[in-house]
C-alpha cells in the first residue's frame, strides 16, 4: 500500500513537473545564437521605428558592411509599406515579432496562432520580450519558424546611455553573440559606430552581407 502511494505521488510530481516546464519562460543555446553557424557578432533590431531611425541605422550598418536582423512588429509594418519596403531593399534578415506585440504566454493556442501568422512571414520569429516556452515553440515550429532569441540586451528600451550600452555590452561580449536592440532605442544609433568598432577592436567579425544561416 504504502509502495502504491509512493508511486502515484511521484506520478504527480512528474505532471506538475511537465506542466512547468511547458510553461516556464527559456530559450536553447541555438536560439540564443539564431541558428548562426559561425562565431560571427549579430546584430538585431526589434519593434518598430520612424523614417530617420530607420535610416540612420540602414546607414550605419551599409557603411560599415555589416548584416543584421530586423523584427519589425506586424500592425507598425502594416501601416509604414514604405519604411518595409525599404528594409526589404536593404539585404538584411527580416524576421517576425507577431503582429501586435502581445505576452505570448497569456494567449489561447488560437490567440497565439493568429499572432504569429499576422506577423512578417519569415523563417524566424522573435517572440516580444523573449517571452516563449515549448507551447509557443511548437506552434512556431508547426508553421515553419524557428525562434530567434539574443544572449546579450543592450537595454537600449530603457534609455540606457551609449556608456552604460558601451559597458553591459562588451562586458559580457562572446563568440557568436547576438545582440538586442531596438529601431526606436533613444541613444542606439549614436552607440552603433563606435560599438562597431570595439567589437573589431577586440579581435571579432560581425555578420556580414554574404553570411546566411
Amino acid at each position: 500500500m504504502k509502495g502504491a502511494l509512493m508511486l502515484r505521488v511521484r506520478h504527480a510530481v512528474s505532471r506538475v513537473l511537465h506542466v512547468y516546464a511547458d510553461w516556464r519562460i527559456g530559450a536553447t543555446d541555438a536560439e540564443k545564437r539564431c541558428y548562426k553557424k559561425t562565431d560571427s557578432i549579430l546584430l538585431t533590431f526589434d519593434d518598430y521605428g520612424t523614417e530617420a531611425e530607420i535610416g540612420d541605422i540602414l546607414a550605419i550598418l551599409s557603411a560599415e558592411r555589416v548584416k543584421a536582423m530586423f523584427f519589425p512588429i506586424g500592425s507598425w509594418a502594416e501601416q509604414h509599406p514604405a519604411l518595409m519596403q525599404q528594409l526589404r531593399g536593404s539585404g538584411h534578415v527580416i524576421g517576425n515579432h507577431t503582429y501586435s506585440h502581445p505576452n505570448l504566454l497569456k494567449l489561447s493556442e488560437a490567440a497565439l496562432a493568429r499572432e504569429i501568422e499576422g506577423g512578417i512571414q519569415s523563417r524566424w520569429l522573435r517572440a516580444p520580450q523573449g517571452r516563449a516556452n515549448s507551447r509557443v515553440r511548437r506552434l512556431a515550429q508547426q508553421r515553419g519558424y524557428a525562434l530567434c532569441y539574443w544572449s546579450i540586451d543592450s537595454r537600449d528600451w530603457t534609455g540606457a546611455t551609449v556608456a552604460e550600452m558601451r559597458h553591459t555590452i562588451l562586458t559580457e561580449l562572446h563568440p557568436g553573440a547576438v545582440i538586442l536592440f531596438h529601431f526606436h532605442g533613444a541613444h542606439t544609433r549614436e552607440l552603433l559606430p563606435q560599438l562597431i568598432s570595439d567589437i573589431r577592436a577586440r579581435g571579432y567579425t560581425l555578420t556580414g552581407p554574404g553570411e546566411t544561416w
